[in-house]
């Protein structure tokens, strides 16, 4: 070696130590990091396990719960195939219990609920106000004596005990020790200077009775919901038992004798059963069920009979109904109503007659066929609207002879004595009908047959001045009735006089009456003047004109046509 690599020795020695002792610590640490996937589990075990496991759980919940949570939205379907075998059977498991535990239930009401002995049932839920479910476990679930317990007062130790067959074997002991404290620990904490103790209690599915003696306890282990009788029993097996340990110098076998016998659970049960109390039978409900029974079905009936007429009044409203034949009515269960039959085109609408049912609640369909009626007031309809006659013509029709009367001009004359006889059911023609070229007769004739036939229309009042909704066709009829009459009265050469007639009902004193009249005389007058007719011609009736002193009785207004000789 020569001096410069002795002197670069001496310089640089350190610094190479230090370069590989750097270079070995990062080999190491790099192998650590190769393995550490290895270490890792036993660390964390480690951990968990060691002083700082409660620090290293709370430490790991944030990140845990926020990486499941990012898990969940980034990978839902991946969580849920990974869930999905665990969920599955314990979401199937849950309901199928769930379902059981509800067609139990469902069966239980259901085979008590149209039963007498149900309807007995609800009636007691009623009258103590407990629920309808309540009172029906109460009478149908079975009760039994598991265990019995005959347990010394002072020292705590079981003395003697009785429990069902094939049932298992309790810790006799631990159940009395558990008893004692619990009676001490009531009668000393919660309990007043009586000396209050513990009488019941819930132990899982049984019922524990703890019957208190001055020398001995009786603890009795129930299953169900136990009668009233049970507890008596109880109590008297309880007292006969003390009165075997009463004496001092008791026989020990005579004692053993005694509480055997009165821990005999088949025997306890059957006597309790045999005693439960019976409460007279209380016929009053039963009564009441049956009289509301009565007034149901006797409201249906009515009810039924009520359609039943409604039914039988319409049937002989469209019965007589002119050019209206019934074939049948098919009335089942309201609303249902089908009207079948055959209607003339000439025929009044049938909607007025079923009002009265459709007020009953029905819903009438009309099944109609149309049909040629030969009705007496059907052929004069049917006359009238093929012959159109003019107003001077009057038509009537008897037993199917058509009467024609009046003046008309010669055309019409001749054209209604061929065409009249081709009217669908008309048998007979007498027409006398007096053919006239003379416009004066024929206007005449015209004016005549308004002052018969003005008086039959009538506008109606419900109450006071208050006009009827059907009393706006009635004006309007009126209104084209008297279209010019003002010129047929100058052609007839005659003067013309409409008094608008105001009539009331018989109540009312006579002075409201005779104000009431003239008003409904105005509305008419009124309304006519509304719709054209001059004012000159058209008066409002006075009560002192002697013709309209004697009015109708009824809440109405009506025209009268007066012709005078002269205009």
């Amino acid at each position: 070696m020569n001096d410069l690599e002795r002197l670069r020795q001496i310089l640089l020695d350190g610094d190479r130590r230090a370069l590989d002792e750097a270079r070995r610590r990062i080999e190491a640490a790099e192998q650590r990091q190769l393995t550490l996937a290895e270490r890792l589990p036993q660390a964390l075990e480690e951990v968990q396990h060691g002083p700082h496991g409660e620090r290293f759980a709370r430490v790991m919940a944030a990140p845990v719960a926020g990486a499941l949570g990012t898990a969940v939205r980034s990978s839902r379907h991946l969580i849920i195939d990974a869930l999905f075998p665990i969920i599955g059977p314990t979401i199937r498991k849950a309901v199928g219990e769930a379902m059981r535990s509800l067609v139990t239930d469902i069966n239980r009401a259901l085979e008590s609920s149209f039963t007498l002995r149900g309807l007995a049932w609800r009636v007691e839920a009623w009258r103590s106000g407990v629920p309808y479910a309540e009172v029906v476990l109460k009478h149908t679930l079975a009760w039994q004596v598991d265990h019995l317990f005959l347990i010394e007062r002072e020292s705590g130790l079981v003395l003697d005990r009785a429990s069902a067959p094939a049932l298992p074997a309790l810790d006799a002991d631990a159940i009395a020790g558990m008893l004692t404290a619990i009676g001490d620990f009531v009668s000393d904490s919660v309990g007043r200077e009586g000396g209050d103790t513990l009488e019941s209690a819930r132990v899982g599915e049984h019922l524990l009775w703890l019957i208190q003696g001055p020398r001995a306890n009786l603890a009795c282990f129930i299953r169900g919901v136990p009668g009233t009788g049970l507890h008596a029993r109880l109590q008297e097996r309880l007292e006969r038992i003390h009165a075997a340990l009463g004496a001092d110098d008791a026989d020990p076998a005579l004692v053993a004798s005694v509480s055997a016998e009165n821990l005999d659970l088949k025997a306890l049960t059957a006597d309790a059963a045999s005693e439960e109390p019976r409460r007279p039978t209380a016929w009053w409900p039963l009564l009441l069920i049956v009289l509301a029974l009565v007034g149901v079905l006797a409201w249906f009936m009515l009810r039924d009979r009520g359609w039943e007429t409604r039914v039988e009044a319409l049937r002989g409203r469209l019965a007589d109904h002119p050019g209206f034949v019934l074939t049948g009515i098919d009335a089942g269960d309201r609303p249902r109503l089908v009207v079948r039959g055959l209607l003339d085109p000439d025929a009044d609408p049938l909607q007025p007659l079923l009002q009265p049912a459709i007020a009953a609640g029905a819903q009438p369909q009309l099944l109609v066929q149309g049909y040629l009626s030969t009705a007496d007031a059907i052929v004069q309809r049917r006359a009238q609207r093929l012959l159109q006659p003019p107003p001077s013509v009057r038509i009537a029709v008897t037993d199917g002879v058509l009467a024609l009367d009046g003046v008309a001009p010669e055309a019409w004359v001749e054209q209604a004595r061929l065409r009249a006889p081709l009217v669908a059911g008309v048998r007979d023609l007498r027409l006398t009908v007096e053919a006239s070229q003379r416009p004066e007769a024929i206007a005449r004739a015209e004016l005549e047959a308004l002052v018969r036939e003005l008086p039959e229309l009538r506008g109606r009042f419900e109450r006071g001045e208050a006009a009827a909704p059907e009393s706006a066709a009635f004006v309007d009829a009126l209104a084209e009735r008297l279209r010019g009459i003002g010129q047929k009265a100058a052609t007839a050469g005659v003067g013309i006089d409409l008094v608008a007639v105001g009539c009331n009902d018989a109540t009312g004193a006579d002075s409201t009456n005779a104000g009431l009249r003239g008003r409904r005389g105005e509305w008419l007058r009124d309304a006519l003047i509304e719709r054209g007719v001059p004012a000159a011609l058209i008066r409002v009736a006075d009560d002192a004109d002697p013709q309209f002193r004697d009015r109708p009785l009824e809440r109405s207004v009506f025209l009268h046509l007066d012709i005078t000789s002269h205009p």
